[in-house]
Formats: structure tokens, C-alpha cells, sequence
């Protein structure tokens, strides 16, 4: 069957968007910082809970135990690698990769962004005959690359939004995640037109597009770079870098957790190597300028409560973005970009990052309830536990007259008892709750729903 003509115009017209997230009229932002449950305006400060803590500012893991722990992550996540360790599959394990990649999304029932349904058709003959998986080597022969600005990573060479329902446009089945500036790539396959590249990172595997990587000449020329022993980590919620140190041209913002390598630091302000894509995506390196005041750190900072909770807070009302879209976080970007200031990789989807560090208890919804209050009363630290029910992510800031209150980044909170209707109440942002948030509603609440606890000690 052949698209009918004004579906393929308003699938040419999505497709030719680079910066989709400012085309869409969407609904506007609830205002923040908004209070929910039983939270008061005293609880939006870092402050109100760092007061709290015997010993805010103890040092919980030294750079080396960071590094080390960094390590043990990698073991115990498959999916979590050394980029600049990594060593290419067979061509062969490629090829299966992106043929059951392409089979698993174009055989959903998934919708465009007019609410029609995305014919198989269209993938066959779109998309298919640009992943190209036929032309892939028995041996690969590894490209290396770091991003040049945040660049989404998608299941398929394509940025055609595909949803699972009808007008849920905010959460887009190709977008896996963003990767930041800098963010060091092992590029596998090429597609068919160029635009995109097949690659591997730390943390996901997938398809960006090549206008926003630019190459190096080996591993070593890329490690030299992102592995710099002299860099800065923002630590704001983020920062503009600018062209001329006049600071007259902005050329991006970078986000919390990004690292970049520093050339030079005066009360003039820092001096960044920035990666561009020069002829041919050959790297060219060049100095950009971050302004003196703003909230970067030279190295990381200290993994520290106070600094935990610093971070975290400093995204209180910050956008949710499934996948890191529309400059947002969603509920593992927002931990991972909150513990990356410290320099730990988590990873970065909820269920991986449940997995690592001391496990407090693994727990079946609706069943546990003493065995997992106990868990958080005896065993939980303010800052370093996180909170994990199915598809969310929490992170734990302590109790307080018989509630346990978290700072997470949430889309909505079920208010209604018909799971048909499925009432919500937008909130689509980060947000400081108590466990009960949910409570009235068939879900019920997140403490009823939290199957997993685990903390960074």
C-alpha cells in the first residue's frame, strides 16, 4: 500500500526538522516549583534537607573510589562499557543487531504526530533501504568521534516521531536517549545517505546523526582529548559557551554533568577546546569561552551529601523530557545528570541504575509495606538512595513525621480511580514529593509501587 500523498508531506516535513522540539505548540509548562502531597515551601530548598545530616560535607568516595566504582559498574551492566576500550562485534553480530533492531520497531502499531498510523510501507521503503545492513563487513573497522553539541541517539535512522498512542507526543518510541558535547563514539556503519551514524557509547547503542559528530584520526587522538586530566564538569543546570571571549556569540548551552577539555582559566573566564565538524567530519579543534561566574567546576566536585542534594535541587521545576527531549530529563537523566557532577557513570536507563551499588531490598508492588518502610528508616541515606518503581526513578531525600519525601522528574500523577479514563495531572517536571504522591488513584501510590532501593556508600 502507497502513503497517501499529504501523509508523506507531513512525514517530509517532520523528517526535515533538526531542532523538532521547537516546532511542536505544546501545552505550556505547569508553573513551579509546584507543591505536591504533603511537601511545604521550606522542602524546596537544598538547604531545609542538608540541614538535616550529621555530616554533610564528608567525603563518601574519594576520585580513585569513584573510579574504581565506575569500574565494578561496567562489570556488572552489560550494556555499560569503556567507549575507548571497546572492541568492534563481528560484522555478522552488526548486521543481526540492525535487522532486529528495524524488525522490532517497524512491527509495532505505532502513530506520527497527526494521530495516522505509520504504515509498514513506509518503513520499507524509507528507512530500510537506508540502514543498509547488507553492506556491513565481516570485519569492522572501528571510526572515532566525539559529539559535537547534545545530539539525540535513536532506534532508527530517522527523526520521524513514532508514538505508541494517538497524541502522546512526548514520548517518542525512536528517541533512546541524548548524548552530551564531547561524548566520545565507536562508529560501526554508515547509512546509506550519510546522515547517520550506527555507534556504541558508555551507556547505549544506536543511531545519531553524523552532522553532529566530528572524527579524529585514531582512539588514542580521541582519548587524548576526553580523558584530559585538565577539564570542567558543569554544575549548573547549564551554561552557555561562547565563541569570542567577549562572550558576544553564544553558540550553544551545555548541559549539567557535561566535561569539557579546559586550555586555560583566568578571572577573564575559561578557555574550552571545542570539537568541530570540519570537511569531510574530520575534527578541528577550537577555543570557546565560558563566562567567569558561571557554575562550572574545575575536575569534579567532591562526592559529598551536601553536594549531591546541591545538584539535584539546582533541577527543581527543570522540564521533563522523555529521552532527553525538549532540553529536558526524564527520571534517570535526571540521576544521572545529578551524580555525572561527581563524576560517577551511572547508568543511564532506571532499570540499570537500580542494579549497582549496596542493595537495601528488592520488593514485589503492593506486598512489603513494613519490610520496605524498615528499609528506608534504618538503612537509607539522604542524597546516595535511590527509590525504583516500574519505569521511575527517585532519589531519596529522608523522612519526616512518617513520610518519605524524594526529588524525582515526573511527566504525571494519576488522580482517578478508573484505569480506562486514566485521569492525570500534568506535572512534567523535576518536583519534591513524599512517597504518597499516586496515592489516590488505581495505581496507587510510589511507595506501594517501589520494588527496589539501593544506595552509593
Amino acid at each position: 500500500m502507497k502513503l497517501n500523498f499529504l501523509f508523506a508531506l507531513i512525514l517530509a516535513f517532520v523528517v526535515s526538522q533538526t531542532s523538532f522540539a521547537q516546532e511542536e505548540n505544546l501545552p505550556p509548562l505547569p508553573k513551579g516549583p509546584m507543591l505536591l502531597t504533603s511537601t511545604t515551601p521550606a522542602m524546596m530548598s537544598a538547604d531545609y534537607w542538608i540541614n538535616k545530616l550529621p555530616n554533610p560535607d564528608k567525603v563518601l568516595k574519594t576520585p580513585e573510589q569513584l573510579e574504581k566504582f565506575n569500574d565494578e559498574i561496567r562489570l556488572m551492566i552489560p550494556d555499560q562499557v569503556d567507549t575507548l576500550k571497546w572492541m568492534a562485534p563481528r560484522g555478522s553480530q552488526i548486521r543481526k543487531l540492525l535487522e532486529d533492531e528495524y524488525k522490532t520497531v517497524s512491527n509495532r502499531k505505532l502513530f506520527d504526530t497527526s494521530d495516522k498510523y505509520i504504515l509498514k510501507s513506509y518503513f520499507d521503503e524509507n528507512i530500510k533501504p537506508n540502514i543498509q545492513s547488507d553492506k556491513v563487513p565481516d570485519k569492522i573497522s572501528l571510526k572515532w568521534g566525539a559529539a559535537t553539541r547534545a545530539t539525540s541517539v535513536r532506534a532508527l535512522p530517522s527523526m520521524v516521531k513514532m508514538l505508541e498512542e494517538k497524541g502522546d507526543v512526548e514520548f517518542d518510541m525512536l528517541q533512546f536517549t541524548l548524548i552530551k558535547l564531547w561524548h566520545p563514539v565507536a562508529i560501526m556503519h554508515t547509512s546509506a545517505d550519510g546522515k547517520w551514524y550506527y555507534m556504541q557509547t558508555g551507556y547505549v547503542r544506536g543511531w545519531v546523526q553524523s552532522k553532529d559528530i566530528a572524527l579524529f584520526e585514531s582512539r588514542d587522538a580521541l582519548r587524548e582529548k576526553v580523558k584530559s586530566k585538565s577539564f570542567i564538569s558543569v554544575t549548573g543546570e547549564s551554561v552557555s559557551v561562547y565563541r569570542d571571549p567577549g562572550f558576544q556569540t553564544r553558540i550553544q548551552r551545555v548541559s549539567m554533568g557535561t566535561v569539557i577539555p579546559l586550555a586555560d582559566k583566568s578571572a577573564a573566564g575559561y578557555v574550552v577546546w571545542m570539537p568541530i565538524r570540519g570537511e569531510g567530519g574530520k575534527v578541528v579543534l577550537k577555543k570557546h569561552y565560558i563566562k567567569p561566574g558561571a557554575d562550572v567546576s574545575v575536575g569534579f566536585l567532591p562526592f559529598t551529601q551536601r553536594n549531591i542534594l546541591k545538584q539535584a535541587f539546582k533541577l527543581l521545576g527543570v522540564r521533563y523530557g522523555w529521552g532527553g527531549q525538549y532540553n529536558g530529563r526524564d527520571c534517570s537523566g535526571f540521576t544521572f545528570d545529578v551524580f555525572r557532577s561527581m563524576g560517577m557513570d551511572l547508568p543511564r536507563d532506571s532499570h540499570q541504575q537500580v542494579q549497582v551499588g549496596t542493595q537495601l531490598g528488592h520488593f514485589k508492588p503492593y506486598e512489603d509495606m513494613e519490610l520496605r518502610a524498615q528499609s528506608l528508616k534504618t538503612r537509607a541515606v539522604p542524597g546516595i538512595t535511590l527509590l525504583k518503581m516500574p519505569k521511575h526513578m527517585m532519589l531519596y531525600l529522608g523522612e519526616e513525621n512518617d513520610h518519605f519525601y524524594i526529588i524525582h522528574s515526573t511527566w504525571a500523577e494519576r488522580i482517578g480511580q478508573d484505569p480506562i479514563k486514566d485521569e492525570k495531572r500534568r506535572i512534567n517536571q523535576v518536583v519534591v514529593t513524599d512517597t504518597g504522591l499516586n496515592g489516590n488513584s488505581y495505581l496507587g501510590s510510589l511507595f506501594d509501587r517501589t520494588i527496589g532501593i539501593n544506595k552509593f556508600d
